[in-house]
């Protein structure tokens, strides 16, 4: 109980402050589709390791005034001097850098959204062990927590891919990124918060679900009509005037039963209409879901189907593009 009570009380100091610092950002730094990385958005703060190197230089000096010892002196002043000169590698390291996002793909709830950023430098200076990554922001997304590394040595620009887990259908805005560095001795950490606007589109979670009855597999004559035409054979009909002699069947003439015409019809395949009515029994998102994967499914065979929304109704095609817009449809639906 008391670790449960000191984990909600952590809980409800840390959301305001969150809620607070991402406020704060907003104004000092708001979203931009290209960000320059300047002093007014780089933060720094020595590392644990760095923080262990400033109480070693402390050590050396306390030792040097008891034992009087030039050497150490030395030495303190020296630790001191590289403690410092770091802090300006190290600023140095992120300052200039550019960072621009693309628009990730649309994907399905509960799979990854892959961001490609572009990281490029404005002038001629080598920057190494650039980590960008995407920290946890809030229940409602899950991310990965380590960052990609970006080297600037040889090129004067880089590309990382930042995978952020979904789970929730239709527009998907990226949290902030952390673009952070260490280098060179890794005294200092370097890092800033940029917001690079990164969407993207989200479509429902497929559920497993019975497809309509007619939707077999692509060969199957279950899903065929046939139409008037001349590809089969299909009876006998009276004779009409004005029906083509090639179409007279004469050897039934001849076998004393009439003047018959033949009949001929070519297959077509059967439209489908996939109906949100057909899940009456389920929840707004299950129906969704279950819509989804009958999309996607019938997709896969190339079956040429239609989709009835409430409000919304989308005529039978196929393909890509098709598909596409069927599944935007439903991940956008309120």
């Amino acid at each position: 109980m008391d670790t449960q009570y000191r984990r909600r009380f952590r809980s409800q100091i840390k959301q305001p402050l969150d809620r607070w610092h991402l406020n704060w950002l907003a104004r000092r730094a708001p979203a931009a589709s290209q960000v320059s990385l300047g002093g007014r958005t780089i933060y720094m703060l020595p590392t644990a390791q760095g923080w262990l190197f400033v109480a070693s230089s402390v050590v050396v000096f306390v030792a040097a005034i008891n034992y009087a010892l030039s050497l150490a002196f030395a030495l303190s002043f020296l630790m001191t001097g590289v403690f410092l000169l770091t802090l300006v590698h190290t600023f140095l390291n992120l300052q200039g850098i550019s960072l621009q996002a693309s628009r990730a793909e649309a994907c399905f709830a509960g799979e990854n959204a892959v961001f490609r950023i572009s990281v490029s430098r404005q002038d001629n200076r080598i920057r190494e062990a650039i980590e960008v990554s995407a920290p946890v922001t809030g229940a409602a997304i899950q991310i990965k927590q380590h960052g990609q590394l970006a080297n600037l040595t040889h090129a004067a620009a880089d590309e990382v891919f930042l995978a952020i887990k979904t789970s929730v259908r239709g527009h998907f805005k990226a949290p902030r990124l952390r673009v952070k560095t260490v280098y060179p001795l890794g005294l200092w950490e370097a890092w800033s918060r940029p917001d690079l606007d990164m969407h993207c589109l989200v479509y429902p979670q497929p559920r497993v679900c019975d497809l309509p009855s007619s939707a077999g597999a692509g060969n199957s004559t279950d899903n065929l009509a046939f139409v008037p035409g001349t590809e089969d054979f299909y009876g006998l009909r009276p004779y009409q005037p004005g029906d083509s002699h090639r179409q007279i069947a004469w050897k039934v003439l001849a076998r004393g039963q009439g003047l018959k015409t033949k009949q001929f019809v070519d297959p077509c395949d059967v439209s489908l209409m996939l109906d949100w009515a057909q899940f009456s029994g389920l929840a707004l998102e299950n129906r969704l879901s279950c819509l989804c994967y009958q999309v996607v499914q019938l997709s896969a065979r190339d079956i040429e189907f239609g989709l009835r929304l409430p409000g919304q109704e989308f005529l039978p095609g196929r393909g890509d593009e098709h598909r596409r817009t069927l599944l935007e449809a439903l991940a956008l639906w309120s």
